[in-house]
């Protein structure tokens, strides 16, 4: 049961390419399926989704935007994210991707960058279950001669506090995959480690208050204050 109030909490915001697999990592912070997929994807990516997540008895309040590259354009989302940033202050932005460059979007990291410059960002690369280690995709060459992954997000503009290299499969899709499952384990750990690094207890970024966007479906964006 959440009995800390809604201002207290934490906010931490997820946003990536649409398809990269954002409602696969709120489920594996809440612990459980939180963001239940449907087989209308595009209806589910027509507003924003606020969960009320527990990570080691502590709350917080984790923002699902929706998809970049999908029905609702970027410069939208961007807006929504930073009224919610003056509102209630956004204190953690997990910017999921895969590890193909499609799904990087650097022009878009860096419109969401100038808009909570002093917000620490933290990469989160999925789909690499197959990967063998996960970490070691981001000090892996890019191509063979180049340099890094990480490295190579870097060189476009895309700087990042901190990052985790992951898996998000569903534990009922892999329930008998022992090596499968571990890796979901070692990723859902690794990923809650850097909320709790970001997200200290005494250091909430305070909101002004006052108006907040919302995105609504088949009506874009309107403004609603708090009551």
């Amino acid at each position: 049961m959440f009995c800390k109030h809604e201002d207290e909490r934490h906010v931490i915001v997820v946003v990536g390419h649409t398809g990269v697999g954002v409602s696969s990592l709120v489920n594996l912070l809440a612990g459980c399926p939180v963001s239940k997929d449907s087989p209308d994807a595009r209806r589910r990516t027509r507003w924003v989704q606020e969960h009320a997540v527990s990570i080691r008895q502590r709350h917080f309040s984790v923002y699902e935007i929706p998809g970049f590259g999908g029905d609702i354009g970027e410069e939208t989302l961007i807006k929504y994210v930073r009224s919610l940033h003056t509102h209630r202050g956004v204190d953690l932005v997990l910017y999921c991707m895969r590890p193909m460059r499609e799904s990087f979007r650097p022009q878009t990291f860096r419109l969401l960058r100038q808009n909570l410059h002093e917000v620490p960002f933290v990469a989160v690369v999925t789909g690499l279950e197959h990967a063998g280690v996960m970490e070691k995709w981001w000090s892996t060459p890019s191509e063979e001669g180049k340099s890094t992954n990480g490295n190579m997000l870097k060189g476009h503009g895309m700087t990042f506090q901190d990052h985790v290299c992951i898996t998000t499969l569903l534990e009922a899709e892999i329930a008998y995959k022992t090596a499968l499952l571990e890796q979901r384990d070692i990723s859902e750990k690794e990923v809650k480690d850097l909320v709790c690094k970001y997200c200290q207890e005494d250091s909430k970024v305070q909101g002004t208050g006052g108006v907040c966007w919302r995105l609504t479906a088949g009506l874009g964006v309107r403004a609603a204050f708090r009551a």
